[in-house]
């Protein structure tokens, strides 16, 4: 058994604890009214980190209203047109949800690289799945 200095030795030089603290800043300000968060800014900045980062013939990223008239970003996939998903911001968070449970996995992160990192491996993982499974 670990004595119980050894069990209490902080791991890291503190970055965990400085990304929880900013995301905590962020949520907070989300709440308050003057400095609330924006989702539609946020929706429109991340627009442009997306086509950087994720540059491909097979996906197009449309922004579009839902039925309640709130901004996303859809995923389409352009051989079949089929809109394999969608993004959303809400309360300082970026929101990726699938249109398709069985190829593609929701997820959520309140940093847009992050997110955007997060969302090109989840794609790189799974279309090749969905595309097999979805030959015209």
């Amino acid at each position: 058994m670990a004595k119980k200095s050894e069990r209490t030795i902080p791991i890291g030089g503190g970055g965990f604890d400085a990304e929880v603290d900013s995301a905590r800043r962020r949520l907070e300000a989300a709440l308050t009214e003057e400095t609330g968060f924006d989702d539609l800014a946020a929706l429109q900045a991340l627009a442009p980190i997306l086509a950087e980062k994720i540059s491909s013939r097979r996906l197009a990223f449309a922004l579009a209203d839902d039925e309640d008239d709130e901004t996303q970003i859809a995923i389409i996939h352009a051989e079949t047109d089929e809109e394999l998903g969608f993004i959303f911001a809400e309360d300082g968070e970026y929101v990726f949800e699938s249109n398709l449970e069985a190829y593609f996995d929701d997820f959520v992160d309140d940093d847009p690289e992050r997110f955007v990192e997060r969302l090109y491996e989840t794609l790189r993982a799974d279309l090749p799945k969905y595309e097999v499974e979805n030959r015209g």
